[in-house]
């Protein structure tokens, strides 16, 4: 089995944009052809290898599908890899920004205010879906340096959006 990054695994271009319902439909063509059904009969060397390349499909369309992977795999392929968002300098006003979103929650948690929360969250959305679209920007600019930054800050948007669903499953139970 070579070593093919995702794009080549799915005869896509490699680039941030992606096409859901294309790469979806390329990853269900080649996980049925290396389906373990298909080698039942085959010899175990054979089944190992139909069994790589089912784990190598899946983690493709794993990092695929989702966005903000992409971008992270995108980065790794042009040898900038993305440190986890609590390691080096944040820029001072999305760090500000973030410490008043969490203020936010904080507030909405204590008064339960389930409108609030939603309102927060659609704000955050609105957030990450511009971080995606300027993050796409500079990937086709292939300027590097700016989209690890800009990735290290989409980490963390997408970590307090879960943040917020789990606030949200919360006040659902409390108000049942």
């Amino acid at each position: 089995m070579s070593q093919a990054d995702h794009f080549e695994l799915f005869g896509l271009a490699r680039g941030f944009e992606v096409d859901p319902l294309d790469l979806e439909q390329r990853w269900k063509e080649r996980a049925s052809a290396v389906h373990p059904d298909r080698f039942a009969n085959a010899s175990e060397s054979e089944k190992r290898v139909a069994m790589q390349w089912s784990a190598a499909i899946n983690e493709g369309y794993r990092v695929l599908r989702d966005p903000l992977r992409r971008a992270q795999y995108l980065c790794e392929l042009a040898g900038h890899p993305v440190e986890n968002q609590s390691s080096g300098a944040m820029d001072v006003v999305f760090l500000s920004q973030q410490m008043q979103w969490r203020e936010m929650l904080e507030d909405i948690r204590a008064s339960a205010d389930a409108d609030a929360l939603k309102g927060l969250a659609a704000d955050i959305e609105a957030d990450r879906q511009r971080r995606e679209a300027d993050t796409a920007k500079l990937i086709a600019k292939q300027q590097w340096g700016e989209v690890v930054e800009r990735l290290r800050e989409w980490m963390f948007v997408e970590k307090f959006l879960e943040e917020i669903v789990s606030t949200q499953r919360a006040l659902k139970t409390q108000n049942l």
